[in-house]
């Protein structure tokens, strides 16, 4: 099965949620700003034009308008009044802070495509705004199932520079995929950093800092993380000991295992099993 990054290491991926409201502003209203994080506008009344990288889009209500950190851009409204709710917010991965650039392109996004998450964000919107009991948590929830379904969005056609046709992705990512393949394929056998540049075509070093650059973790690490995913999903499938998982991803003995797995899963793999 092929998985993505955020399939592989969305336990480890972090949203802070740093500020969201509401606005509405009256016919002529303008405004030229650059976010420093990531903002999500959610058309509630009337429409919005915006203009960012030269291009210009109109935003009408139940639209989705995705903003990345540091890009310039103008929005208004010209015949009549407009409103929008809008989430500004942090989303890494290990250290790559930027890591939604790589799946989510700064714009419109319609209606259509997100229309149920859209509507369960504004009745969670609307608790918080009344003071409802844990609100601000089902706030949180629903954001997160809005950005889980941005991620399943491809990148569109037009965005050529960072896209890769066949495959989907950006073309960072995509020059990443034989090193990431071949992870997958043999995650239970020894993986050397040089290997892996050798499959991307680059040098050891300038592979070692392409990928932690773009993966947010160094090869090792990352590699390390999927056998723990890997590890866990044996164990609730059930029908393998310990000794056994061990062996299979790799590890020379079970203690070297269980030791590791619990330090990322807090739980030896033993008491993990049984809870399961």
């Amino acid at each position: 099965m092929k998985r993505s990054i955020l399939d592989e290491l969305g336990d480890y991926a972090e949203l802070k949620l740093n500020n969201y409201g509401y606005a509405s502003h009256e016919a002529s209203w303008m405004e030229r700003k650059r976010h420093p994080d990531y903002d999500v506008w959610m058309i509630t009344d009337g429409e919005v034009i915006l203009n960012f990288a030269g291009s210009e889009a109109v935003a009408r209500e139940g639209d989705l308008v995705f903003f990345h950190p540091g890009i310039a851009y103008s929005a208004r409204c010209e015949q009549s009044s407009c409103s929008h709710l809008f989430i500004h917010f942090d989303f890494s991965l290990g250290e790559r802070y930027n890591i939604l650039h790589e799946y989510v392109s700064m714009g419109v996004i319609p209606k259509g495509l997100v229309q149920e998450e859209v509507g369960m964000l504004r009745q969670a919107f609307q608790a918080y705004r009344e003071s409802r009991p844990m609100a601000s948590l089902l706030l949180r929830g629903y954001f997160l199932a809005l950005i889980a379904r941005l991620l399943a969005i491809p990148l569109p056609d037009h965005d050529e520079e960072r896209r890769n046709p066949e495959e989907g992705l950006s073309r960072a990512l995509s020059r990443l995929q034989p090193a990431l393949r071949y992870i997958e394929e043999h995650v239970g056998k020894p993986i050397s950093a040089d290997l892996l540049a050798e499959k991307t075509d680059m040098s050891p070093k300038y592979f070692y800092t392409f990928f932690k650059a773009n993966i947010g973790f160094t090869p090792q690490h990352y590699i390390t993380r999927i056998r723990m995913n890997r590890a866990r999903e044996l164990l609730l499938e059930g029908g393998a000991s310990v000794k056994e998982i061990a062996y299979k991803l790799g590890y020379p003995d079970p203690y070297t295992f269980s030791k590791q797995f619990k330090r990322f899963h807090n739980v030896s793999p033993s008491r993990f099993s049984e809870h399961t």
